[in-house]
């Protein structure tokens, strides 16, 4: 009876059933285990695919080439609570550590480490959970959570957040603790000139690791820590002396962003000290025609072409334009040094025009309007060239206040600005770490594309997946 049984037993795994229950079983263990053992690996090497459209989780070339000159040990510490961290600080930063051994990260619990959070306070007001702090060698840096976006606020007075600036942030903070230098930027005031905090930018340079400070030019000479001067559209004349301290400045290898507009009262000063370096602002406002370069359909408003430069090229790689309103054109001026380099960046369209006659209402090209395109921006080097140790001067001018005006809303008209100052001070690894847009294009569906996407869900797939099951059905029935 035992042997018939064993005979009924070994019958039946031979059965057809049996065998292909059997290769079943099996190829669904070595699925479970290749899946296993692929996760284990996926542990240890951490790898992952940013799918954002904006790259928000991958760093740029730039971050990973200062990142490789960190030599000397990086702490980043997240300051929050478990369960209240921010996971976008914290994945961004964790890039960091795994590209550097030297660069490690902590998220910091601030009630459990009150010393630690009292080293990091320097005004007395503490460290606002949620910020990242970058420690190195030579300092610290804090981030702020506001810090870590932009944002603007919107004619309604709430705030919109246009862009992750996560990144920007911690690899400017590298290079801060890395190095322990923050050049000075010195403001000149004393002609009716904006103050840069009204366009948000005192805090947006201060976040680059500049200092900035106010000069005026009747009072007193350019200091000797002045590695940049800006000025910013001066309402009224330069008084006696002042234009002599900035021209000697500027013959002494020294550095200027300048931006003016028809409404200032110094463009004849200013148009004196630019000369010798072969730039000219010229009195007119540009009228634009090109459709494609306006903004709302106003001849004065308009969106220049980039022209390929150090300061234009991140944007003209981005796709991000920028925006001025009455722009004033500049000249590049064939009587200067023969050893300066001048190059614009900026210019409106074939079809634009610069009006010389501010009475002239007429929409179309008049007599004595020049045709263009007109340059709006362009910047100087002199020496063309510098050699062992040699100073170079370097001048960014912009033809249009406006450009700040707008960097309020328009991202992209801040990171020209703060390009042309990064690279006034000859600092290209700031040039190209841009912030991550929010912005997101609406889904524009055509009836082509509502058609062909109902063919494929609701007929082709569907009728795809019935044929296999039924072929599927078919074989196993005759098993």
């Amino acid at each position: 009876m035992k042997i018939s049984l064993f005979r009924n037993i070994s019958k039946s795994l031979g059965t057809r059933y049996v065998k292909y229950g059997g290769f079943a079983a099996v190829i669904t263990v070595a699925v479970i285990v290749a899946v296993i053992f692929l996760n284990l690996i996926f542990q240890q090497f951490s790898p992952h695919i940013d799918l954002t459209e904006e790259k928000i989780f991958s760093m740029s070339d730039q971050s990973r080439q200062i990142l490789a000159s960190v030599k000397d040990p990086v702490k980043i510490y997240g300051i929050w609570q478990p369960g209240n961290e921010n996971a976008e600080a914290r994945d961004i930063a964790e890039l960091y550590s795994a590209r550097n051994s030297l660069v490690s990260f902590e998220a910091v619990d601030p009630d459990l480490h009150p010393g630690l959070m009292q080293r990091f306070d320097r005004d007395g007001n503490g460290v606002q959970r949620g910020s990242l702090v970058v420690e190195g060698a030579r300092g610290f840096r804090i981030i702020a959570p506001y810090d870590m976006y932009d944002s603007y606020v919107n004619q309604q007075g709430q705030r919109q957040t246009t862009g992750i600036a996560i990144e920007k942030r911690i690899t400017s903070a590298l290079i801060y603790v890395s190095t322990g230098e923050s050049p000075v930027v010195y403001e000149i005031t004393g002609h009716g000139e904006y103050p840069l905090a009204v366009f948000q930018l005192k805090e947006k340079i201060e976040q680059e690791n500049y200092v900035v400070k106010d000069l005026n030019l009747f009072q007193a000479a350019v200091p000797q820590d002045a590695s940049v001067l800006v000025l910013n559209n001066p309402k009224d004349d330069f008084k006696p002396g002042e234009a002599e301290k900035l021209l000697s400045f500027l013959e002494n290898g020294g550095r200027l962003v300048v931006l003016m507009d028809i409404n200032s009262g110094a463009i004849d000063s200013v148009n004196g000290i630019l000369a010798s370096f072969g730039l000219r602002f010229d009195k007119g406002v540009v009228v634009e025609h090109d459709l494609s370069r306006m903004v709302g359909g106003n001849n004065f408003t308009l969106i220049p072409s980039m022209l390929p430069h150090d300061i234009s090229q991140p944007l003209i790689d981005k796709g991000s334009p920028v925006a001025i309103q009455v722009a004033m054109g500049i000249s590049v001026l064939d009587m200067r040094r023969r050893t300066v380099k001048a190059v614009p960046y900026l210019e409106s369209s074939n079809n634009s025009f610069l009006r010389t006659d501010l009475q002239n209402d007429n929409p179309e090209k008049s007599a004595g309007d020049i045709a263009g395109p007109v340059i709006v921006a362009a910047a100087v080097m002199d020496p063309e060239y510098a050699q062992n140790g040699e100073k170079q001067t370097r001048i960014a001018a912009i033809g249009g206040e406006s450009l700040l005006a707008y960097a309020v809303s328009n991202p992209a008209n801040m990171d020209l600005f703060m390009n042309s100052l990064n690279w006034i001070q000859d600092r290209p690894q700031s040039l190209t770490v841009e912030s991550r847009s929010l912005f997101q294009m609406p889904l524009r569906i055509t009836l082509i594309h509502i058609l062909g996407f109902g063919l494929l869900f609701v007929i082709l797939i569907p009728l795809t997946l019935f044929i296999l099951a039924l072929v599927t059905w078919l074989k196993r029935r005759h098993l």
